[in-house]
């Protein structure tokens, strides 16, 4: 026969009353062991403290009372109320575990909560992109205290995502605004005519003339025809019915072009960017004292 084991004695001499009483007492001792490990979790549940305090005076002063035999004599007086006996052990222990317990509950209020920016940032990162205020460029945001970042898209990504955007042009003094109408119009910057007008992006030009007054030259003269010029005009010779002459710098006297106009035709002229018609308007060659009567002006083209 097998010698029975002291916890199987222990047991047998339980009454239904006493086994309900170690449940309770073991139920309460593992919640008020478990509940405070729930408050270190990454996101944490915070269980208050007071009912972590209840539970844990509740076993103590069940096994106290119960099986220990008690503290004899324990009174607790609070104001004209004194309570004696488990309840005065009860809540001893359960203001003694709360005063304690609350030293360890975390803070989870919003400012001590650890930074995501994929979970603490609306609209989510993936939708937007932050750009320099003066350039309008793409720009990195660090978060160094939180070692995140967010990085801009590249370059590429940014124009294969403009490719089917539809810019609209507004007419400006001397330029055109570009600016996208997304509800509200969100201007981009501006094209001066100018640059339109090297691209060719026109409806219709206008070529306009601005004339200088006509100067009779000998055969070697120079001559300075107006001050607006940035040239003067010198001719080197006739012969066989050709005017021959030179565009001379105001500033500094070199040759910025030479040519030979054959009897009364013209030749346009490129000088600093800007085009001059240069024309023999009359002629004599035969005469004693040959002359040529040459009109320059200016051509400005206009693009519309």
């Amino acid at each position: 026969m097998p010698t029975p084991s002291i916890e199987s004695e222990l047991l047998k001499t339980l009454s239904v009353e006493d086994k309900i009483i170690v449940i309770s007492i073991l139920i309460t001792l593992i919640l008020s062991f478990i509940a405070p490990i729930f408050w270190f979790l990454k996101e944490p549940i915070i269980i208050p403290p007071p009912i972590i305090a209840t539970f844990l005076g509740i076993a103590v002063s069940a096994l106290l009372y119960r099986f220990l035999g008690g503290i004899h004599g324990t009174t607790l007086a609070t104001g004209a109320l004194k309570i004696t006996g488990a309840g005065a052990v009860l809540i001893f222990v359960a203001m003694w575990s709360n005063e304690e317990l609350k030293t360890w509950v975390p803070n989870t209020k919003a400012e001590n909560i650890s930074f995501d920016i994929s979970k603490h940032v609306f609209p989510k990162k993936e939708e937007w992109y932050a750009v320099h205020r003066a350039s309008g460029l793409p720009i990195r945001i660090e978060f160094p205290n939180f070692e995140q970042e967010l990085k801009p898209p590249t370059f590429d990504e940014l124009n294969s995502a403009a490719q089917n955007r539809k810019l609209n042009l507004k007419s400006l003094k001397g330029s055109a605004a570009v600016y996208i109408n997304s509800g509200v119009d969100m201007l981009l910057g501006k094209i001066d005519e100018a640059e339109f007008n090297e691209l060719g992006y026109h409806k219709q030009y206008k070529v306009e003339f601005i004339p200088y007054k006509v100067v009779s030259f000998s055969a070697k003269q120079k001559v300075d025809i107006n001050p607006k010029l940035p040239f003067l005009v010198e001719t080197k010779g006739f012969s066989e019915n050709y005017t021959s002459y030179s565009l001379l710098s105001r500033n500094s006297n070199l040759e910025l072009h030479r040519g030979d106009i054959y009897l009364r035709n013209a030749e346009i002229v490129n000088i600093s960017e800007k085009y001059y018609l240069v024309s023999v308007v009359q002629v004599n060659h035969e005469t004693r004292e040959p002359y040529a009567k040459i009109y320059v002006a200016e051509i400005k083209v206009n693009y519309v």
